[in-house]
């Protein structure tokens, strides 16, 4: 079985050789993609933001001869996770890990991962649990009377089906098969700068207030602050603060 993971790189120098040191030992090539310039959900946002990562930054992993860097402009997310798979196609992969470069997991979850997609391979997407950091790696974002930690991220593809990216990293794949492990993710540990820019490019952009949160959820935040979610405000009810001997992912430490 071959296996590929592939990574989004807008600036993300933050996050971006920790995230090829988490997946490169267990899959045969990293594709990564870069643009100059964001989407285009926001319509402004190419005039008010452009990619600061170099793609010459990625020759400091020790795993770069497994990288193949993919340029272009995309307008759309999809479009850009798709321009990975059909290069993962063309190189007849079996599948491909979906895993950002703020998303983290266990060294011993994605092994696991990858023998449950070679014990399982009949399905055209796979899912793992996450859950989101808030501000810092001390805050988890938890929904009102209900666990931190939900089923539902997508976490791998299946090349060789005909299962596509359809919305941001949303697929049209129907045959699902959710698995038991954690993806922590660090999507909202950021600065304000990092967060401003965040949610001015992102595929969502186009779906919520972005100044009004900003000011209101973002900057404003205290513990005592609810409804953080852009989209769907209570499905994080609040931020709340984790045990400070929680263990962290191994690229986190």
């Amino acid at each position: 079985m071959k296996i590929a993971s592939h990574v989004l790189f807008f600036n993300q120098d933050k996050w971006i050789l920790k995230h090829i040191e988490m997946v490169a030992p267990f899959v045969d090539k990293i594709y990564v993609a870069w643009s100059a310039v964001p989407w285009t959900y926001n319509p402004a946002a190419r005039m008010m933001f452009q990619n600061n990562s170099n793609p010459d930054f990625l020759k400091q992993s020790s795993y770069y001869d497994k990288i193949e860097l993919i340029e272009g402009t995309w307008n759309l997310d999809e479009e850009q996770r798709n321009a990975c798979l059909d290069a993962a196609k063309r190189d007849d992969m079996d599948y491909m890990l979906i895993i950002d470069a703020d998303e983290f997991y266990f060294l011993n979850d994605i092994a696991n991962i990858v023998n449950d997609i070679k014990n399982n391979p009949d399905y055209d997407v796979y899912n793992s649990k996450f859950t989101y950091y808030w501000k810092d790696f001390n805050h988890i974002l938890t929904p009102r009377n209900a666990s931190p930690i939900q089923d539902g991220v997508s976490v791998a593809i299946n090349v060789k089906t005909n299962c596509r990216f359809i919305r941001c990293r949303g697929t049209n794949g129907s045959r699902l098969k959710q698995l038991p492990y954690v993806c922590w993710h660090g999507s909202y540990v950021l600065t304000d700068e990092e967060c401003w820019s965040k949610i001015n490019i992102w595929g969502h952009a186009h779906q919520f207030d972005v100044l009004g949160w900003f000011n209101n959820k973002w900057k404003n935040w205290t513990e005592e602050t609810t409804d953080l979610h852009p989209i769907e405000p209570s499905a994080w009810y609040k931020a709340m603060p984790i045990p400070k001997e929680t263990e962290l992912p191994e690229v986190l430490k």
